[in-house]
């Protein structure tokens, strides 16, 4: 799926439509009554937006239909992701739940009875995963600091390590858990309650959506929990990797619209000094520097999917994308909330809980450092070791 030029082609534009009247007529209403101090949208409540998710057909929309997803190339879906964000509880997914989850990392790689067992019901059934890669040696690394070890024992692999940061550890059904194996680094699939595997703790961090750590203590799993070949773990993860970082620049994007919408109101009606707020140099400016942030940001997220649709590879435009999404969102929510004062820092708007996930999606899914590595190296080049390492002279 491509754009028409400079607008959106008729079957893009209505769909943004679409689920923005269902974020603005069913998710923000919910949201808006919860307490101050809520930190989702509690189940009994998502459970029935979630039906009214799927009779729309709003459901898992980037999951493939054949595993009861809504199919949508990687364009539509980050212009989907950005209405679908417009709203408090988008971190750490858009929808807060209501909209289903993403395709768990196994289907990138999964055999048929993997797919069947695991990704299937994690897509129909709205099920948990966890991928469960960082360890206390670090993230942005794996192929060095991954610690954790998978040794094979006859008809089983047995995992001991700790595992660090790990999303949805707490509640998910099964997670993908990245081992250092005899032929590089591996992935398996372990199901939760597996003995020898524990989730010791939450991991209290900035935003209101707290990690875990798992630890592994010769926890026996079957052989074909094997996820593709052994030593392929990280070649498949950077397909996830790729979808990750386009999720994370379009919700930025939508979050981003989202503050400027509700700054630029606030300056519309708050009256100081006899005149309302936006009359003030200082305020358009603010406003002015979050559009233009904005637009650019769209436009580079929009690009990294397009190319991704093409079969080209993505990785830099999807790492530019991120970084400069994010970027623009932070800077956004900040702007807005100085121009709305006391009232910007109050949890009776939702500005400081962005602030705050924000901060945190510098960091996830790619640092803001790694990422201007690869984006430098990416336009650098290969470089001789002669080059890398510096002349004699």
């Amino acid at each position: 799926m491509t754009f028409a030029g400079f607008a959106l082609p008729d079957d893009l534009a209505m769909l943004s439509d679409a689920v923005a009247r269902f974020v603005a007529e069913e998710i923000r209403p919910v949201e808006t009554a919860l307490p101050p101090d809520a930190r989702a949208i509690p189940h009994d409540v998502l459970q029935p937006l979630q039906r009214k998710a799927r009779e729309a057909g709003y459901w898992c929309f980037d999951a493939p239909e054949e595993y009861g997803g809504g199919g949508l190339s990687s364009f539509a879906f980050v212009v989907a992701m950005e209405q679908a964000s417009k709203h408090r509880f988008c971190f750490p997914q858009p929808g807060g739940g209501v909209f289903g989850h993403p395709p768990p990392i196994v289907m990138y790689s999964a055999s048929p009875e993997q797919i069947e067992r695991y990704v299937r019901p994690s897509i129909e059934q709205g099920h948990y995963g966890f991928t469960a890669i960082a360890e206390a040696t670090g993230g942005s690394d794996p192929a060095n600091a991954i610690r954790t070890t998978a040794l094979r024992d006859g008809d089983n692999w047995v995992l001991n390590g700790t595992k660090m940061w790990i999303t949805h550890g707490q509640y998910a059904r099964y997670g993908v858990v990245y081992a250092r194996t005899d032929n590089g680094i591996s992935a398996f699939i372990v199901d939760a309650g597996t003995p020898g595997m524990e989730v010791t703790r939450e991991l209290p961090v900035l935003r209101d959506h707290w990690p875990t750590e798992i630890r592994f203590d010769d926890c026996r799993i079957p052989a074909e929990n094997l996820i593709g070949a052994e030593g392929g773990g990280l070649a498949f993860a950077g397909k996830w990797v790729l979808r990750a970082r386009l999720l994370y620049a379009a919700r930025a994007v939508g979050v981003a619209e989202e503050a400027l919408r509700i700054g630029t109101e606030w300056a519309r009606e708050r009256q100081i000094g006899g005149s309302v707020l936006a009359t003030r140099q200082a305020t358009q400016f603010a406003i002015a520097e979050s559009r233009a942030e904005i637009n650019a940001a769209r436009w580079l997220t929009w690009d990294a999917a397009w190319q991704h649709d093409e079969g080209r590879d993505a990785r830099t435009a999807a790492n530019i994308a991120k970084l400069k999404a994010v970027a623009a969102a932070a800077n956004t929510v900040d702007r807005m909330m100085q121009i709305m004062g006391a009232m910007g820092m109050s949890r009776e708007v939702p500005l400081e809980g962005w602030y705050r996930d924000l901060r945190v999606a510098r960091i996830l899914e790619g640092a803001d450092e790694m990422l201007r590595i690869f984006i430098a190296r990416a336009e650098i080049g290969p470089l001789s070791k002669t080059v890398r390492q510096g002349s004699a002279a």
